[in-house]
């Protein structure tokens, strides 16, 4: 903890220098609330021990630096890696991460007067950046919190379960694997001991989580990443299958560069239609996005899934007709 403190004194101290004005062992007093000695020997040790150029100003009664180029050796941090941690920090915050987005926040705060030195020309460089979601399930902290805890412990966690499928909840003792944030929301991947198979659960979907005493041996990464990367979407079946669509050329124009799987298969036609091949492995997440685009595709193949599409676009057609 002690060091801890010195390095905030230090960065504050190192941030008035910069900005010339001339900090003293009363003004670093004031704003940590510390004996005007405690924080002159912080400036003592900062100047002898860090070998800081610090001089004392009379007139000013302040500190200056003989050597501007001078640089805290804790805190030689990069343009690359402040924008690292604002953007971390601005992505967690706003994918509903609970209490590490407050953890975050802290260190920022911490470092704020770091960001505004080595990000100039921005009075509130957190202001810079935001992300968008839509459709997003929110994560209660408290949730979030529980579920890294068991998943960093390697420890079972029970929770009861609202399924979309179901309108019951069911409570459900898994080990957790893996966290990914899909779309703005929070989904665990775990093998769940209620169905012997591993799950994919939202974590907006949880309640009454509990990390219990007992730890499971970590499986093995190939079993559980499949979950993320084979096919289309978050969501998944055992049985995969290749989906195959148009484009219209008017619409190729904008869907041209999107990647929905690693995997996919893109070929522009003469008449500059696109025709995509994806794999997907769940009906009702690739139905969504095929639905969203409206008259703008057509599904090729496979058959089952075109059948299905046509008797989902009549179903609307017939709710607007008088």
């Amino acid at each position: 903890m002690g060091d801890q403190l010195y390095l905030e004194r230090f960065v504050w101290f190192d941030h008035e220098v910069r900005k010339e004005r001339y900090p003293n062992a009363n003004t670093l007093g004031e704003h940590f609330e510390i004996a005007s000695k405690t924080a002159q020997r912080s400036i003592d040790h900062f100047r002898d021990r860090l070998q800081a150029p610090l001089e004392y100003d009379k007139s000013h009664k302040g500190y200056f630096y003989t050597d501007p180029t001078f640089q805290l050796p804790v805190i030689r941090i990069s343009e690359e890696e402040l924008l690292a941690l604002l953007i971390s920090r601005k992505l967690i915050t706003e994918a509903s991460a609970g209490s590490l987005a407050d953890e975050l926040g802290a260190v920022y705060q911490r470092l704020g007067s770091l960001l505004s030195a080595n990000l100039p020309g921005r009075a509130k460089p957190e202001d810079a950046f935001s992300f968008r979601w839509k459709n997003i399930s929110p994560t209660d902290p408290l949730t979030f919190k529980v579920v890294t805890s068991a998943l960093l412990q390697g420890k079972l966690l029970t929770f009861c379960y609202y399924s979309p499928t179901a309108s019951t909840c069911t409570m459900r003792t898994v080990e957790p694997h893996h966290m990914v944030n899909y779309m703005g929301n929070w989904h665990l991947i775990a093998f769940c001991h209620l169905r012997s198979e591993w799950r994919d659960f939202v974590l907006g979907r949880m309640t009454l989580c509990t990390v219990e005493a007992n730890a499971f041996i970590i499986r093995d990464k190939e079993e559980w990443e499949p979950h993320l990367h084979n096919t289309f979407g978050i969501f998944h079946n055992p049985v995969s299958f290749d989906v195959k669509v148009r484009f219209t050329p008017e619409r190729a124009r904008w869907i041209k560069g999107e990647i929905w799987h690693e995997n996919q298969i893109d070929q522009v036609e003469d008449d500059g239609s696109l025709v995509r091949i994806v794999p997907a492995s769940h009906e009702a997440e690739i139905t969504m996005e095929i639905l969203k685009h409206g008259s703008h595709l057509k599904v090729l193949e496979p058959d089952w899934l075109k059948d299905k599409i046509f008797a989902e676009l009549q179903s609307a057609v017939n709710k607007y007709q008088i």
